[in-house]
């Protein structure tokens, strides 16, 4: 799900730049997403004013985006629609923009499926979101434009008149690494009403996002309010941690090194790829049989689980263990048992779910993997064992997703050895939300139900 990023070109600066001072001195408005819009974007001079929509849906489910770019000289968008374009980037379909007279740039979609769509400009090498919509996804390695095409298949993740839960965002400290963290917590609607307790899903996200992502292209927040307004699942709280040591935005890392340095802490110096020891790995393969891997994180096991620890110590399975499930099972009314807690994730937030999830027996019954897979070890060691600890074993990708493979592999895996699992292999869908919303509504409607 990366974004690409390249050097903005000096001579494309110094239109921005001057677009921008012209801009001021006329005191125009920005852009908007509204037929009054005054579209600006890279390239863009300020004496150019378009009444131009972009993103524009059309009544025969089209989606038109435009970019007002009279100087640029190629421009094209990527997005994460089904593969009907040609050079894919980070596993998005890119298209070639016509420009007209007027110097707008434009490119409508075939028919497209009801959904959330994401998409982002390229413009002479540069990477912008739309100007001119500000439904945006910001993220840890990602910065891309967001546009809602409403339709029956998509009900299921849209704003509905029903009754809608709380999201609570709780800032931390790692005391290990002396960084600053977030974790956002879903609470549902009749949350506030009682004292009931509720299970609880800990849903993790991928490399290139971060701890809003979920709700914010996810739409894991509107997906479980209209499934509880449906019946169709168990009331649960939600729960989105972050993933990362630190973030990957270059603006917090001042504060981040500010921070550290005012609380006394030296982070150590980065070890080159593949040096550093990892759980399940060269070292984890000399130890003796039953012995954790060197420099394993508390709590983890042999196996090959995966994702290992940094050259600081921090691994996401101690983030989960230290920090984020002691604050849920002190701040929230949850109930305290494996059978009412699930994990689940997409990409990387697979590979965690299924490492910690697949590690700690006790403390999940539920594991869901999306487009991301770990080590079988720890299950096929004993299945008659695996079959009794976990009620749901899921895991999932799109045929177009270079991860269908790992997904391939886990499962031929655990089907011979006779482990209870549901694999699921979806024609057309790439590495992207479009499928792993979906698998997040249907597993919500079968976790809990034992």
């Amino acid at each position: 799900m990366n974004g690409m990023f390249r050097v903005l070109p000096a001579t494309a600066l110094a239109t921005i730049v001057a677009a921008s001072v012209q801009a001021q001195i006329n005191n125009n408005p920005p852009g908007g997403n509204g037929p009054t819009g005054r579209g600006r974007g890279p390239g863009v001079e300020a004496s150019v004013v378009t009444n131009v929509r972009s993103p524009e849906v059309n009544p025969d489910n089209t989606i038109a985006f435009r970019l007002p770019a009279p100087n640029a000289k190629k421009v094209r968008v990527y997005t994460d629609m089904p593969k009907l374009g040609d050079t894919p980037v980070n596993g998005s379909a890119g298209f070639d923009m016509t420009q007209d007279a007027n110097g707008v740039w434009s490119f409508t979609t075939p028919k497209l499926a009801p959904s959330y769509y994401q998409y982002w400009f390229e413009v002479d090498g540069l990477t912008t979101p739309d100007p001119q919509n500000t439904f945006v996804r910001p993220a840890s390695g990602v910065y891309k434009s967001v546009v809602a095409l409403p339709g029956k298949e998509a009900d299921f993740m849209m704003f509905r008149d029903v009754p809608h839960g709380n999201l609570v965002e709780h800032q931390y400290l790692n005391q290990l690494t002396k960084v600053a963290r977030r974790v956002v917590v879903y609470t549902p609607p009749d949350y506030g009403t009682g004292n009931k307790k509720y299970p609880v899903v800990y849903l993790l996200h991928g490399a290139n996002d971060y701890e809003r992502g979920w709700t914010q292209t996810g739409m894991a927040n509107t997906i479980m309010d209209n499934l509880i307004a449906d019946k169709k699942a168990v009331p649960a709280i939600i729960v989105m941690p972050f993933g990362h040591e630190k973030t990957g935005a270059a603006g917090k890392q001042p504060e981040i090194l500010a921070l550290q340095k005012a609380l006394g802490y030296t982070p150590p110096p980065p070890v080159a790829r593949g040096t550093a020891p990892r759980e399940g790995g060269a070292a984890a393969a000399s130890a003796p049989a039953g012995a954790p891997p060197a420099g394993a994180a508390r709590g983890a096991g042999p196996g090959g689980r995966g994702f290992g620890i940094s050259p600081s110590g921090w691994s996401m399975e101690k983030e989960m263990l230290d920090y984020v499930i002691p604050y849920v099972e002190k701040e929230f009314r949850v109930i305290k048992d494996k059978d009412h807690r699930a994990i689940m994730g997409y990409s990387m937030g697979g590979g965690h779910s299924t490492s910690i999830g697949f590690g700690h027996p006790e403390l999940f019954a539920y594991v869901g993997a999306f487009s991301g897979f770990g080590s079988t070890n720890l299950l096929t060691a004993d299945p008659a064992k695996t079959n009794k600890n976990y009620k749901m074993i899921f895991i999932g990708s799109g045929t177009e997703d270079t991860a269908v493979n790992g997904g391939r592999t886990m499962h031929d895996a655990l089907a011979k050895a006779g482990v209870k699992h549901t694999w699921s292999e979806d024609p057309g869908y790439g590495h992207d939300y479009q499928i792993w919303r979906q698998y997040f509504y249907r597993l919500m409607q079968q976790t809990f139900r034992d």
